[in-house]
């Protein structure tokens, strides 16, 4: 045991050389996506949206 904590840097190199797991990517650049696609369609300076206007429509309905 104590051997093994001896070679810490040997086991550190080790343990990160592993690659993520795909699903795990997948929701890394999904969030990305979303977080861009939300910016996009909630920003009242790039979309025009805003709250008061989202219920102005709706009362009119």
């Amino acid at each position: 045991m104590e051997e093994d904590l001896d070679n810490i840097e040997a086991f550190e190199a080790k343990d990160t050389g592993r690659k993520l797991p795909v699903g795990w990517l997948i929701l890394f650049w999904g969030l990305i996506i979303w977080g861009v696609y939300y910016l996009v369609s909630y920003t009242p300076s790039i979309s025009g949206w805003s709250q008061s206007k989202a219920y102005e429509d709706s009362v009119r309905k």
